[in-house]
C-alpha cells in the first residue's frame, strides 16, 4: 500500500513537473483535475495504511515498566 502511495504522488508530480516546464491553460486544467486528486489519492492511502499499522495511537507501556511503577 505504501508502494501504492508513492507511485501516486510521483504520478502527480509529473503534472506539477509540466506546468512548472511551460504554464498554459491546458497543463495547468492537467495539474487541477489530474495532478492534484493524484496527490490527495497518494497521501490518503499513506495515511489510511498508516493508521491500520496503528502509528497514530498511544504506545502502551510493557508489562516491565509497570513493574518498575509498582516498587
Amino acid at each position: 500500500m505504501i508502494r501504492l502511495a508513492c507511485v501516486l504522488v510521483l504520478m502527480s508530480l509529473v503534472a506539477v513537473v509540466l506546468l512548472a516546464l511551460e504554464t498554459t491553460g491546458p497543463n495547468a486544467i492537467v495539474f487541477s483535475f489530474v495532478g492534484a486528486p493524484l496527490l490527495a489519492a497518494g497521501v490518503a492511502v499513506y495515511v489510511f495504511q498508516r493508521w491500520r499499522e496503528g502509528a497514530f495511537r498511544a504506545p502502551q507501556p510493557s508489562p516491565q515498566t509497570q513493574m518498575r511503577k509498582e516498587f
